[in-house]
């Protein structure tokens, strides 16, 4: 009788084991098939984005993960094999500054001229004085997958975007989500993934600050707010305990015209920061100061287009200043380059993915080196967050996150043919596999595949 009742509670404990190992957060409607997700892409150049070229190569991806990139190992059993020859395999790209399935805050109507004055946040809860200091502000969880925008995004190249709510001075934290079109929870990859800030109040219906000076002596005031109540702070206060939580993470600013360079740049020495900027693209002009600042750099690539000069008349009104940036700015990335300065690559500001990949190529043209644009668009976003072991090249243990091209992707006419995110397959447009040959029916006859190839 003790034997049977000690079997009945280790048949038990067992079957809570399997029970709880096999619990999901996320109900599935209807049957749940864990089908195999296993492919191998054979016979591609590779370019993994760590420095190595790889001729005749093989990519094994196993779900979301890449399990195996070279070409000296036999395909294992069980896996769909594609064959890719002629074609370029590449690390997906990585966007560092995006608003990508984030609704952005409408304005709530600031103090307007000869309106009363409002001087204390009208926000509900033990929160900043100020409402243009909200660092409790998390993306992730407003954040909801935007398919029309994937597709865009995608066409860009890119596999994997930071989003944040781009409202305020101290904005809250960013995060890092995949552009696979799969299911919300499945495609944030990092929650928390910086701490964002600017020098726009944005929607806050506070009359301070009214001037770029109220908004610089607003932030380093809450630096030093934030620094005393983590000392002395008896009353709760949401803002400033998760202003001080998020210093823990990279600190991202955004810097809208060239002379927030040097406002950004003394707030970093005075408070010790590493600031990561996103810049307006005019970084050019004080190469050498930036040299000296050492930040890294988040870099646009919306450049101006040109002026109609063919009326004297509107010509006259066209500055020379913004003619030279005109004529300038597609050197701009080149010239960080040449410079040794640090920078990633964004294509916050552009519409359409034909303007990214023109101002790139047009970039390229002007001395930016084909690896140096890779890198800045894989591998460097990917160390500003910390995510090396993740994104930003093509290994072993790393997310798939890849493109397909029909040619090296910065060739004028090459195109990107499919784009997988998560181990999810985008197409993009036909791969147009090379299929002609004799093949054996089952009945064993033979069966002949001729004509031209994409036809």
């Amino acid at each position: 009788m003790k034997i049977r009742v000690l079997l009945s509670w280790i048949s038990l404990l067992f079957f809570s084991i399997f029970t709880i190992n096999a619990q999901e957060t996320f109900p599935v409607n209807g049957s749940n098939d864990h089908k195999p997700q296993l492919y191998a892409f054979t016979h591609a150049t590779i370019v993994t984005g760590n420095g190595k070229t790889i001729s005749d190569g093989t990519l094994l991806i196993d779900h979301q993960k890449i399990v195996y990139v070279g070409n000296d190992k036999a395909i294992p059993k069980g896996y769909v094999v594609q064959n890719l020859k002629g074609k370029y395999i590449y690390p997906s790209f990585i966007d560092l500054f995006s608003t990508y399935g984030v609704e952005q805050p409408k304005s709530k109507g600031s103090a307007s001229w000869g309106g009363p004055q409002i001087f204390t946040s009208q926000k509900e809860g033990a929160y900043n004085w100020n409402e243009a200091i909200h660092p409790e502000s998390q993306a992730y969880k407003v954040f909801s997958i935007d398919n029309k925008n994937a597709d865009k995004l995608q066409q860009y190249g890119f596999g994997a975007v930071q989003t944040l709510e781009q409202d305020g001075i101290a904005r809250g934290s960013s995060a890092l989500v995949s552009l696979a079109k799969s299911n919300d929870n499945e495609v944030v990859l990092i929650p928390e993934a910086a701490a964002q800030y600017a020098f726009d109040k944005g929607t806050s219906r506070n009359s301070y600050p009214g001037s770029i000076m109220g908004s610089v002596a607003l932030l380093r005031q809450t630096y030093y707010d934030a620094e005393w109540y983590a000392k002395h702070g008896n009353d709760y206060n949401i803002s400033l305990e998760e202003f001080g939580r998020l210093q823990n993470l990279p600190q991202i600013f955004e810097a809208t015209n060239l002379t927030d360079l040097f406002r950004i740049n003394r707030l970093k020495d005075e408070f010790g920061k590493n600031y990561i900027i996103k810049t307006d693209g005019e970084e050019y002009k004080r190469i050498d100061f930036l040299k000296e600042m050492g930040a890294p750099l988040i870099v646009p690539l919306d450049f101006p287009e040109p002026y109609d000069v063919e009326n004297p008349l509107d010509a006259a009104d066209i500055s020379l200043s913004k003619l030279k940036h005109w004529e300038l700015a597609p050197s701009n990335p080149a010239r960080l380059a040449q410079a040794g300065i640090e920078f990633s690559l964004t294509a916050y500001g552009l519409k359409e993915p034909k303007e990214f990949w023109k101002n790139l190529r047009k970039s390229i043209a002007y001395g930016l080196s084909q690896d140096d644009a890779l890198k800045a668009l894989t591998l460097t976003p990917a160390k500003y967050l910390g995510i090396e072991d993740k994104l930003g090249s093509l290994e072993a243990g790393k997310i798939a996150n890849f493109l397909i091209t029909d040619a090296p992707i910065f060739e004028e006419q090459a195109k990107i043919l499919e784009n997988w995110t998560q181990g999810h397959q985008n197409i993009l447009q036909s791969l147009d596999l090379d299929l002609r040959g004799t093949y054996t029916t089952s009945d064993k006859n033979a069966l002949k595949i001729e004509g031209k190839l994409g036809k």
